[in-house]
């Protein structure tokens, strides 16, 4: 019976893919499910109708089953129909995966952790398939392989999609602490056993059931006796093959050393050699790069041929995003208590989320969210300010002199919430800040003169002892408020680390003012 906290986990995953208005992610991970829940009792009209209901998907499972790669004979492929009996229906159940898989890895408006475990998972599928090598499953489907294999990372990519935060926050606490632990700590289960969880409600097939479970010692003290415990053996092979690829904290002097680590776990039984995954690694990059070009991608934003080539080449893998390096130790101190190059790494960090955000809306042709832009920014801006709360004003479409608290996180947001209660005929200190369009930092909110000039509603979630209020400004006009507020006689404490930041967040969201305006991105 799961814990406490593994049970909110896993109702708060549930629940998000029931939830029809999340990400487009939900689809794809729910079209995984099933394809994999019925790997062996779909029929191929029904394969058919599922793949089918991604008409981007649908076009490059038939395009690929065009290549020589899937289709040596050359026969003309025209429907998925068709693709199935001239390539399989094994292979186009995984190709359809990979494709997903892929697609999704490379998606700029998906956070660096949601691409990094699609990438982790389609690799992890792709190895496992290359590395059977054992007499004992002969006959088996080795198709098997590769959906066992990426199944073993389901809870990670759920976790990353729906629960992202805490997601980066266990992977903090990993860097002081073995990962399962980490995860323990912050979910009350592992990745691992959450994908178990939500999975066994799907009908899976037992033999892939059984694939998900932990690999136990007297699994690795005997060589592989059954078909399943093969396939268990390989599947945790391969994903711990797929983390040591991906890890950018190993670098090119370790990763031999790193990879043989890993394959000494299972010298009795599955041994594998080093030589045969460095074949393998060459094996699933070339595939990778067939499925890049299927998909339209170039390989530099393909998280997983990045890397593959990477460690194929004995190079240093990219560094991950600042917050993605940042440990949970740091975390847990106060600003007050971090050093100068801690502040500077802390700030860096806290703030990337929110670059990396606004950054991936600055495409052509992109379709913008602004409300996911300023959830990421008033997120960053409460953690890397240690503030309590964080509230983004918009004009309102009814009355453009009025500001309303459209975005924000904490309880002061909760209150004034899509209340417009900030305006030039206020006679305020927002009212001075909408004539000046400058910064202005209240350091007490009750010094002198200036407890006249604050509003009561400031205080609506308990006394305010220290607010800022940053404009955001796009050809000479305030298009928006960023106001942070701290109380308990606490004062706002901005690093010249923070400053920089927010002067460049909030230059690149007049940019994405200005592209909106000229029609360059679409707001949806």
């Amino acid at each position: 019976m799961p814990n406490r906290l593994a049970r909110k986990t896993i109702i708060e995953i549930q629940s998000a893919l029931e939830d029809k208005q999340t990400a487009a992610i939900t689809e794809i991970i729910q079209l995984i499910q099933q394809l994999a829940a019925k790997a062996f009792s779909i029929s191929i009209g029904e394969l058919s109708q599922l793949v089918g209901r991604d008409p981007t998907i649908t076009e490059k499972v038939i395009s690929s089953a065009n290549t020589l790669g899937y289709n040596p004979g050359g026969l003309a492929v025209s429907t998925i129909s068709d693709a199935i009996h001239t390539v399989g229906f094994e292979k186009i159940r995984n190709l359809a995966i990979s494709l997903m898989l892929a697609e999704n890895a490379a998606q700029n408006r998906n956070t660096y952790e949601q691409r990094n475990a699609a990438a982790l998972s389609v690799c992890s599928g792709m190895l496992a398939e290359r590395l059977k090598n054992r007499p004992l499953g002969e006959d088996a489907d080795t198709e098997l392989f590769f959906v066992c294999a990426s199944l073993r990372n389901y809870g990670r990519l759920l976790l990353s999609t729906f629960m992202v935060e805490r997601y980066r926050l266990a992977r903090s606490h990993a860097l002081d602490m073995p990962e399962d632990d980490a995860f323990r700590e912050i979910f009350g289960l592992t990745t691992l056993e959450l994908g178990q969880e939500i999975l066994q409600r799907t009908n899976l097939p037992k033999n892939i059931m059984a694939s998900l479970r932990p690999v136990r010692r007297e699994n690795l003290m005997r060589a592989a006796v059954s078909q399943d415990e093969e396939t268990l053996i390989l599947s945790d092979m391969a994903v711990g093959l797929s983390t040591v690829v991906f890890d950018e904290s190993i670098g090119p002097d370790r990763f031999n050393d790193s990879i043989s680590n890993v394959l000494s776990r299972y010298s009795i039984a599955y041994p594998v050699s080093i030589e045969s995954v460095t074949e393998a690694l060459l094996s699933v990059d070339e595939t990778m790069s067939t499925l890049n070009r299927t998909i339209g991608l170039s390989e530099r934003q393909s998280p997983a041929s990045v890397k593959l080539q990477a460690r194929i080449n004995g190079v240093a893998l990219p560094q991950p995003p600042p917050y993605a390096r940042i440990s949970a130790r740091l975390k847990q101190k106060t600003v007050d208590e971090m050093d100068p190059d801690e502040r500077k790494t802390y700030s860096d960090a806290t703030f990337a989320p929110a670059v990396e955000s606004i950054d991936s809306c600055l495409v052509p042709g992109s379709k913008v969210a602004l409300e996911n832009v300023f959830k990421t920014v008033s997120s960053s801006f409460k953690q890397a300010a240690h503030l309590e709360n964080c509230l983004i004003f918009v004009r309102e479409e009814f009355d453009p002199d009025c500001l309303s608290a459209r975005y924000g996180v904490g309880d002061l947001f909760s209150k004034v919430k899509n209340r417009p209660i900030v305006s030039p005929s206020k006679r305020d200190i927002f009212s001075i800040c909408l004539a000046r369009k400058e910064d202005i930092l209240i350091e007490d909110t009750n010094a002198g003169k200036i407890r006249s000039v604050v509003p009561d509603w400031i205080h609506s979630a308990g006394d305010t002892s220290s607010f800022i209020i940053l404009p955001v400004n796009h050809e000479k006009t305030l298009k928006a408020l960023i106001v942070g507020t701290v109380s308990h006689e606490k004062k706002i404490d901005l690093s010249p680390f923070d400053l920089r930041h927010l002067r460049s967040i909030r230059g690149k969201i007049s940019k994405l003012y200005e592209m909106i305006s000229t029609q360059a991105v679409t707001t949806v």
